[in-house]
């Protein structure tokens, strides 16, 4: 055999034993901490992946590769890490275990930034995982935004709103994200989880990672998927009785900033509880399911200062963000209170102002909601802490076809209040529905009006079950190129009625006149609807219901909140009209 020869054989032999040899026995916990390099464009802490930073995250992790499971449940708070954890699993199953993946998230937008903005970063920075995934902007047609493919399998990222991405593709892993944001259906076809789960169903040793932060009880689904599971919580020995137990909101002391012991009382601050070894102690041992809950009391990138200002920030300002902070930060499902207000309890709260501005208000939004044979508006003043007084509740009827009832609605719009001492002011934003026979006619009278912050508004297309904010998009039209606001209807109408449910003067508290167009026909319409739970071949989730046929003051409401948070203003200044000054011209002799 001559040189040449013998050198191929050799060479040929290393291919066969650098690729045919078993990857080496690694949990997920200890290829990260091998391999996982955090880029500096999505961390703070980058460099060398380290699971002794968060310890609590090493048997979430573990439990992904431990074959006694099948589901894996992480409901969590934010600010611990669930995101870096299921870039850990992908990209160790990538590198030691390649088989066909799914990333399913909320919608499909989110899933092509998820692609761009922490998958493209995690695969530069890794070395282990940069050559095995080609650049999406290559012309390599394997290799997309939402379809990365490598060495024995690929990676397809999916929205739940998108069922064409849901369809035939087998999967031996499925990660799915925020569970709790996912449509009841994707289109017609049914839920979104169980369509990607049943793609899973022809491999032996399938994975499925469900994660998310919890939204209202009951309609949860990952509280759903948590209750059937281990019901695990990460548990801590106290540093004086050693008496092991999770860290609890229940036993914070705010004054200290400290956690008390749940069995001797004893005091300690944060770095004496997480300085301690911790372990998982399951509720359900036996359960088919392993389940995670985390809150940020354990996380080491907030402080427990942070996360009580946070609280007291959220209780100052009402249910709307304490319901954010107890899903955010302590990982609970939030309990509506009650799912309609009685309008008899806001008629009999109508007030006497002092003036056509009380003092209270630093700014004025309105909404014009557009019927056939009129106008309806509402004109609302805020204050402090999204604080509310209904200004005045105007009808302008007419023929909608003749130019005069638009001028009367320009003119409305243009008037000014006042306040006690004499300070006028005028509407700084106005939201104007365009959704029904007039939507042209909208689109031109708000065009020539933007200038005065006019808008107009339409509502989201929103699947059943899909969380969608107030603030959806902006864009323009085809013809006319006016700015088009599109809402999250149901988050405003949520925001509405939690906000008529507080009783005390303060954030977002509801003030109403008495007149003003504030009589029992405008109350009866803001209490037109109520929120039900209903279902869906076994998924709940919640839908607006007119209990009275007229509505337009309950959807006004919505129209207002969205024109306060176009603007964004800081609520502690005012923002009344100033009239401009003519300069007076100086003679020229």
């Amino acid at each position: 055999m001559n040189k040449q020869l013998r050198a191929t054989c050799k060479l040929f032999q290393g291919c066969i034993k650098e690729n045919l040899s078993p990857p080496p026995d690694l949990t997920v916990s200890e290829w990260a901490d091998q391999y996982r390099v955090l880029p500096s464009e999505t961390s703070a802490e980058p460099g060398q992946w380290d699971t002794s930073r968060a310890p609590y995250q090493r048997d979430i992790m573990d439990a992904i590769t431990d074959p006694q499971y099948e589901d894996i449940i992480i409901m969590s708070s934010a600010q611990v890490g669930k995101s870096e954890i299921l870039l850990n699993a992908l990209g160790y199953f990538i590198d030691m275990e390649p088989y066909p993946i799914m990333m399913l998230q909320p919608t499909e937008a989110m899933a092509k930034n998820f692609s761009k903005e922490r998958l493209a970063p995690m695969f530069r920075a890794c070395p282990t995982l940069r050559n095995k995934i080609s650049n999406s902007k290559t012309r390599d047609g394997e290799n997309t935004i939402l379809q990365k493919s490598f060495p024995g399998g690929f990676i397809a990222l999916a929205g739940a709103n998108a069922p064409a991405g849901l369809a035939s593709r087998s999967i031996r892993v499925l990660l799915a994200d925020e569970i709790d944001r996912f449509p009841v259906s994707a289109g017609s076809e049914g839920d979104p989880l169980s369509l990607a789960e049943k793609r899973t169903t022809t491999f032996y040793n399938r994975k499925k990672v469900k994660v998310s932060t919890p939204t209202i009880k009951g309609v949860s689904r990952i509280e759903k998927e948590f209750e059937s599971s281990t019901k695990e919580r990460y548990h801590l020995p106290c540093p004086t009785c050693a008496h092991k137990q999770p860290l609890s909101w229940a036993q914070m002391h705010f004054e200290t900033v400290e956690h008390a012991c749940i069995e001797c009382g004893s005091l300690h601050n944060q770095f004496e509880w997480k300085n301690q070894e911790g372990e998982w102690i399951a509720e359900v041992p036996d359960a088919p399911k392993r389940g995670f809950h985390l809150n940020e009391l354990l996380s080491p990138w907030r402080k427990w200062e942070e996360i009580i200002a946070a609280f007291k920030e959220a209780k100052r300002n009402g249910p709307e963000d304490l319901k954010v902070f107890v899903n955010t930060s302590l990982g609970e499902t939030w309990q509506e209170e009650g799912e309609e207000v009685d309008e008899n309890l806001l008629i009999n709260r109508q007030e006497e102002y002092d003036a056509q501005v009380p003092d209270g208000v630093r700014i004025l939004t309105a909404a014009v909601d557009v019927q056939d044979d009129r106008f309806e508006i509402e004109v609302v003043g805020w204050g402090v802490g999204k604080e509310s007084w209904g200004i005045e509740y105007h009808v302008i009827h007419g023929d909608l076809k003749e130019q005069e009832v638009w001028n009367e609605l320009d003119e409305y719009l243009s008037r000014t209040w006042i306040k006690r001492d004499g300070r006028a002011f005028a509407i700084a934003c106005t939201c104007m529905d365009s959704g029904g026979h007039f939507t042209q006619e909208v689109y031109r009278f708000t065009k020539a009006r933007e200038k005065r912050r006019i808008y107009a508004i339409k509502g989201a297309s929103v699947k059943k079950g899909e969380h969608v904010p107030l603030i959806h998009t902006t864009s323009r039209t085809r013809l006319v190129k006016n700015l088009l606001v599109t809402l999250g209807v149901n988050d405003g109408k949520n925001r509405v009625l939690s906000n008529l449910q507080i009783r005390d003067y303060g954030p977002n508290y509801c003030h109403f006149p008495k007149g003003k167009g504030y009589n029992a026909q405008y109350f009866n319409g803001l209490t037109a609807e109520r929120l039900e739970t209903r279902y869906e071949r076994g998924i709940p989730y919640q839908v607006w219901v007119k209990v009275r046929a007229r509505n337009e003051p309950f959807d006004l409401r919505v129209y207002n909140l969205a024109a306060l948070e176009i603007l964004n203003p800081n609520l502690s200044k005012e923002y009344q009209c100033i009239k401009k000054r003519k300069r007076k011209r100086k003679r020229v002799r």
